[in-house]
């Protein structure tokens, strides 16, 4: 999913923006009464001279409902479809096309956002003060780089002082002089379209693959998914639901995805956030009613059968009444990271969505979420993050660091203070004019998956996998190698809730897990190493072993240890 968050300009397309992402019923009621005053103030500015063929009465209320769709209700297709039927008694009127040009971009449809901002420039360059900037936008993301450029120019000449003071034009040609640079200068990935085993005419999205690579999970609309239904409250697309895709480790593919198991899918939206490195739980995001907030809810796996458990929400203070979405566990399931949209000091909010860190405190609780910081998190948008199984590699889209385009894929690798690095742009083809999100990368480093729109795919966003074998960003030049060590503590047949301390050689502590209530634990380390093993659990005699954990030879390496416990006599 994408998280966009309002912020209130002082103009009239900023307040717009504002009012359809501000997620908080109440500032949206403010948000909507400076429209209202914007919207009246100004429409016998923009209505036409073309007035005739149904009347100045009627062409005054088409607009208006066209408008209201699409400022009040959100309904860009609606809003669209109105002025697609004034545009055929009104071909020349220059604000029936900018209205089009502006549905278009909102619906991400560039070519033709162009093709209308450029037919409302030739009918009145001056029909909004903003159409030089809006088409500057518009040939930006239509690959048009150069053109985008004199249009921003062109609004810098012609704007007044008030107007441009609402607007980082600067800022916006320097993006778009950084995207001209990293495009002449791409980075060495091959990139890949999963195919129809994946990928549907509707919009697939938000992969998350398990660190043993062998089940992908991801959020998908196409036809078939829970009751068939579509969002006429929305955008007219069928409702989101979750998919799920096997490993075919002889043919090296993945298997045809189908709808999930068990009560993840609803007739509504159910959209995956990630599963987690040991493939035993997956976190969704659901809304619960409420406009336009939601929060994150955790699937556990059911043993016996294979299939989901009903999902439920994760308490406070990771779920708040403000939007919380975009969570990923650490391998050894001890950190979650999630993006939140909460506000104020209180939090250390620094952005529309910003990303935080909680720490488990039991198996059920987690501790008061920290913000990353602005390092990590800037005054605009942060989503889709993902932390590698090292526990220190952090990637997340944003468009608040400077990017080639929209939302551009980042990562940050942690210092050795425990302080996040300046985040890193990936390049590009990886990046581009686009949105690129939802990056995921496999424990060895070498593969990774994400969701983007590129040429010659099959829907309206496909999922991609992305050769990094000639693009090491893990190693920095250092070779590193994990493993995957997993297993069980019991005594006898029963199965035990334990804690698990690894040390290396010289005694230092370098991970911590705990085994779940089913006795089974989950951790990524270095390969190649012997770790002194220490576990804990009440009832029970401490227990010290070593293990010389092999490091993989082409591919991850992935180990079973069981740790057999004593039980303390006469303790229950």
């Amino acid at each position: 999913m994408f998280e966009f968050k309002g912020n209130l300009y002082l103009n009239y397309n900023g307040i717009i923006d504002a009012y359809l992402s501000t997620k908080k019923i109440g500032m949206r009621k403010n948000v909507l009464l400076l429209i209202l005053v914007f919207h009246f103030f100004g429409f016998a500015v923009q209505a036409q001279k073309d007035e005739k063929k149904i009347g100045k009465v009627g062409y005054k209320i088409k607009m208006q409902d066209a408008r209201h769709k699409f400022l009040a209700e959100g309904n860009v297709r609606a809003s669209l479809n109105i002025y697609r039927d004034l545009l055929q008694d009104y071909t020349n009127d220059a604000m029936v096309n900018y209205r089009i040009a502006e549905c278009h971009f909102k619906l991400k449809n560039y070519e033709l956002a162009v093709e209308y901002f450029q037919n409302a420039r030739k009918l009145n360059d001056e029909v909004d003060k903003e159409l030089h900037y809006n088409l500057g936008r518009a040939y930006h993301r239509n690959d048009q780089l150069d053109k985008s450029i004199e249009s921003y120019n062109t609004f810098n000449e012609t704007a007044s002082k008030k107007t441009k003071k609402n607007y980082d034009v600067a800022g916006k040609i320097a993006q778009v002089d950084y995207a001209k640079k990293m495009i002449a200068n791409p980075v060495k990935v091959k990139i890949e379209n999963l195919g129809k085993n994946i990928n549907s005419k509707g919009g697939d999205y938000s992969p998350s693959i398990s660190a043993d690579g062998k089940t992908m999970i991801f959020t998908s609309r196409r036809s078939d998914t829970k009751g068939g239904g579509v969002d006429k409250a929305g955008d007219y697309k069928y409702f989101e639901d979750i998919y799920i895709a096997d490993w075919d480790s002889v043919d090296n593919k993945w298997n045809k995805a189908h709808p999930i198991e068990g009560k993840l899918n609803t007739e509504g939206h159910d959209a995956s956030l990630s599963i987690s490195p040991d493939g035993n739980k997956i976190f969704i995001y659901r809304n619960d009613g409420s406009l336009y907030i939601g929060d994150i809810f955790v699937s556990k796996k059911r043993r016996s059968s294979g299939t989901w458990g009903n999902p439920k929400a994760l308490e406070k203070p990771v779920n708040t009444s403000y939007f919380e979405s975009s969570a990923c566990l650490s391998a050894d399931g001890n950190k979650l990271y999630f993006v939140s949209e909460k506000e104020g000091k209180k939090y250390g909010a620094l952005g529309r969505g910003d990303i935080y860190v909680a720490e488990k405190i039991t198996k059920s609780t987690w501790g008061e979420p920290k913000n990353l910081g602005s390092v990590i998190n800037t005054s605009s948008d942060e989503n889709n993050v993902f932390i590698h199984p090292d526990g220190k590699t952090l990637f997340f889209s944003s468009n608040g660091h400077l990017s080639i385009g929209g939302y551009d894929v980042f990562m940050s690798k942690m210092q050795d203070d425990g302080t996040w690095g300046k985040p890193e742009n990936l390049g590009y083809p990886i990046n581009t004019i686009l949105d690129d999100v939802h990056f995921t990368l496999s424990v060895d480093g070498k593969t990774a998956h994400y969701s983007a729109v590129r040429e010659g795919g099959l829907g309206e966003r496909d999922i991609y996998k992305i050769d990094m074998s000639e693009y090491p960003i893990l190693s920095d030049g250092v070779s590193t190698s994990l493993s995957i060590l997993k297993g069980v503590v019991k005594s006898g047949e029963d199965k035990i809730a334990a804690k698990i301390e690894f040390s290396n050689t010289k005694g230092i502590i370098v991970g911590k897990t705990s085994s779940d209530e089913d006795g089974n634990y989950f951790i990524t380390l270095t390969g190649g190493n012997i770790y002194y093993v220490n576990i804990t659990a009440k009832g029970y005699k401490s227990k010290n072993v070593e293990v010389n954990l092999a490091a993989g030879k082409g591919n991850t390496h992935e180990q079973l240890e069981v740790f057999e416990m004593e039980k303390i006599v006469g303790v229950e």
